[in-house]
């Protein structure tokens, strides 16, 4: 159906979030450390107190009953460790042009470190390119986020030429460095194709 998506790694559920997940969507880059590489508004930044609540729930692990969000607007994914349905991260893919789109991402304070990056930039990567058929997917970074950087080069993207700065939703504009995985052999999903 559409808005609707899940995709499983050897450590990670991504799926569509549900009305519930959304907060804990945002919940898990809400602390200072991805607030450093995000950025967001202040608006879109969860409290540590509520922080810890939400992370400290547990995900349902059954398929959404309620996606979010069209597909052309950007779409997220709740990533969720299935062996004790905790919040591990988040997902994004927003298209730039019918062929190609940015993704991002971000794991939980719990989950870094772990070698996940990885994972996640190569699930949705996999959505992206075999599900929304696009033939390139590009991600950026500050130069300076090294496991950031080690995560998208593991999971197959390589350095490409962008725009040496990128302007952060809550106005701060940083050092960028751009990485890209490209395969115009796409596929596209028959529920996306009739957006």
């Amino acid at each position: 159906m559409r808005g609707r998506h899940v995709i499983s790694t050897p450590r990670l559920l991504f799926r569509s979030p549900t009305i519930i997940d959304v907060l804990a969507v945002l919940a898990v880059a809400s602390d200072a450390d991805a607030q450093r590489w995000l950025g967001w508004e202040p608006e879109s930044v969860v409290p540590e107190r509520q922080r810890e609540r939400l992370l400290n729930g547990r995900a349902r692990l059954r398929r959404p009953l309620l996606g979010w969000g069209p597909v052309r607007a950007p779409l997220c994914l709740v990533a969720i460790d299935p062996q004790n349905r905790a919040y591990a991260g988040m997902a994004t893919i927003q298209e730039v042009t019918p062929d190609a789109c940015e993704v991002g991402g971000s794991l939980s304070p719990d989950y870094r470190g772990l070698g996940l990056g990885a994972e996640l930039f190569t699930a949705i990567y996999q959505l992206a390119h075999h599900h929304f058929g696009y033939a390139e997917v590009r991600a950026g970074t500050e130069p300076t986020n090294t496991a950031c950087i080690r995560s998208l080069q593991s999971a197959g993207f390589v350095r490409v030429a962008g725009s040496d700065t990128h302007l952060l939703p809550v106005g701060r504009t940083v050092p960028a460095a751009w990485f890209s995985r490209t395969d115009p052999d796409t596929a596209i999903c028959p529920a996306v194709r009739h957006r």
